[in-house]
């Protein structure tokens, strides 16, 4: 039943806010109210009445707006319906048809296409498994299996792009000869993925940066970033983070040192310092079932489990050039003998000085390095007694020493130097103690480099900070502390591609004119961090890139500026194209 409206209250007492104003306008107009008068009975503000007069008066209200019917049927033209028609058959639902759509630049809400589907008559779709939607159970996108590129099947495409910048090391790549070192080194492949694409994947991921193996959801379905390995698209992380499993200790080693063979016949002067810096460094672990030890973790400033690593670092270009991940404690002191044989192994001799801290070795081992002809510089250990000595040498017995490091705050130093036999030595070195140097207390360097001036010698330590930048670096940018396992294979394998990674950068950086000497976090982030397109016109790559600030450092580099026969890519041409 309807119901009944009183219409004298309809219009003496009106609810509707239009027709309030209008019965408050008409009282004044045709009744001859005052204004206070139709304030009053209306319940409205004085200066409101006259507002709505002069409104009234200038057409700026209007009292009866007009009333635009809709459509009498959808505005969805019938090929859209067509499509929607045609992807329900596809067995999708009405929120993929809409993403679909809004992809073709077709805009449509999902709540159109599902009225639309209703209306055709359609019946809802039947639950559909995690497996039929293609997704895990974590609600994340199943993305298409990684093989190899079949060159005899593949299509011509285009595709967008994250971080296209890492092709701009295709060439240094084929240059350095790490591939043929891969395919030689037997490292190990699977049925559908071959050894070269699971390296290249691997030194992907580090080129980007800032994320470790097996957190790489957001690249593992990136087909740009497949074609630069030779696949479809890049691995798992599965794949990627126990690919290591099936490499031994030993191989990992020999790879390590063909590698860096290589390199330095490619490029003279990536190690050719006078100085190799040595230094621990431990990677924090969180696990508690797990047979690592307890190590000193700096990053986290207390002990816990962890990884004992160690590098080694050419002083002048400040490259790593030598990893190994499985280190005891009992076996610290061994380390850098170990260091000297790989030496040997890569360059004949070891003619370089050696420099790390009094925690690396033991004394007794200075004097093995001693005995071999290897020249180091060490810190002392400090005691009371030790201390008490060195601050009793009298005041005239000092050298004052200006230190030409720049920006250092004490340059200007005072030193004492004398030869001394360690505890457990049968050797002697030169100590040169060290104060006014901004610490509290004196502090000793031990060496047995008798050719070094003792200015030198001081400059060299000094500088042994250098080290630990780059381990910062590795840290930061190529993520070093995220453990990709307990186990230790697996953790030298991929520091081991860090150093291939950050060497990589180095090389680069060279070729980049004003830019040279500027760490992979900044190379990466004004020339590799860009948006662009891959494409395949079925004869060859282009990689499209619009140009940038930084554009024409790179149009600079002669590897970019020609097509690359890329020899995991079937030896197709890989051009590089800036567009406006």
């Amino acid at each position: 039943m309807s119901k009944s409206i009183d219409l004298e209250l309809f219009f003496l007492k009106p609810d509707s806010k239009k027709q309030k104003q209008y019965e408050a306008v008409r009282a004044f107009v045709v009744d001859k109210f005052s204004a206070q008068q139709v304030a009053d009975k209306f319940n409205y503000k004085l200066s409101s009445v006259y507002t709505f007069i002069k409104n009234a008066k200038s057409g700026e209200i209007d009292f009866f707006p007009e009333q635009k019917m809709g459509p009498k049927q959808r505005q969805v033209s019938f090929e859209v319906q067509k499509q929607i028609f045609r992807y329900r058959n596809q067995n999708l639902s009405h929120i993929d048809i809409s993403e679909r759509l809004n992809k073709n630049e077709i805009e449509i809400s999902a709540q159109t296409v599902s009225r639309i589907l209703t209306d055709a008559g359609f019946p809802k779709l039947k639950r559909r498994t995690n497996k039929e939607l293609g997704l895990t159970l974590k609600n994340k996108i199943i993305p298409e299996k990684s093989e190899n590129l079949n060159f005899d099947k593949l299509k011509k495409f285009q595709i967008d792009t994250p971080a296209i910048g890492i092709f701009f090391f295709i060439p240094y790549i084929i240059e350095s000869g790490i591939i043929d070192i891969v395919k030689k080194s037997e490292l190990p492949s699977s049925s559908v993925i071959g050894s070269v694409q699971a390296c290249l994947s691997m030194l992907a991921l580090k080129l980007i940066g800032n994320e470790r193996l097996s957190h790489m959801e957001s690249y593992d379905k990136e087909i740009g970033l497949g074609v630069f390995a030779g696949l479809n698209v890049l691995p798992k992380n599965t794949f990627m983070s126990t690919y290591s499993c099936l490499s031994s200790a030993e191989m990992i080693l020999d790879f390590q040192k063909q590698m860096v063979e290589n390199l330095k016949q490619k490029y003279p002067l990536l190690y050719n310092g006078n100085y190799i810096n040595l230094d621990f460094h431990s990677i924090p672990h969180y696990g508690e079932l797990s047979e690592m030890e307890k190590v000193w973790c700096g990053a986290k400033n207390k002990t816990m489990k962890g990884a004992n690593t160690v590098i080694a670092q050419d002083a002048q270009s400040n490259m790593i050039l030598y990893t190994r991940a499985d280190i005891l404690r009992r076996e610290e002191s061994q380390e850098v003998l170990r260091f000297v044989d790989y030496w040997k192994q890569v360059n004949g001799t070891v003619t370089e000085t050696l420099v790390f801290d009094c925690k690396f070795t033991k004394y007794q081992v200075l004097d093995q390095l001693d005995n071999d002809d290897v020249k180091f510089i060490t810190l002392r250990n400090r005691n009371k007694k030790l201390i008490d000595e060195i601050l009793g040498i009298p005041d005239e017995k000092w050298t004052k020493v200006n230190l030409s490091i720049p920006k250092r705050k004490y340059q200007k130093v005072s030193v004492y130097e004398q030869k001394v036999k360690l505890s457990k030595c049968n050797n002697e070195f030169r100590q040169i103690a060290i104060k006014d140097h901004g610490r509290e207390k004196p502090t000793l360097i031990i060496t047995n480099d008798k050719n070094l001036s003792l200015k030198s010698v001081l400059e060299v330590y000094a500088k042994r900070w250098r080290v630990e930048n780059k381990l910062a670096e590795l840290v930061a940018f190529f993520n070093m502390n995220a453990l990709s396992s307990p186990l230790m294979i697996r953790i030298h394998f991929d520091i081991l591609w860090t150093m291939i990674a950050d060497t990589l950068y180095h090389i680069f950086a060279q070729d980049l004119r004003r830019f040279e000497s500027n760490q992979a976090p900044t190379i990466f982030k004004k020339f590799i961090n860009v948006p662009g397109k891959v494409v395949y016109d079925g004869d060859k790559f282009l990689i499209k890139i619009r140009k940038r600030a930084h554009t024409p450092i790179l149009k600079g580099v002669t590897k970019l500026q020609k097509p690359i026969a890329v020899p995991w890519l079937n030896n197709k041409n890989l051009e590089i194209i800036w567009t406006p």
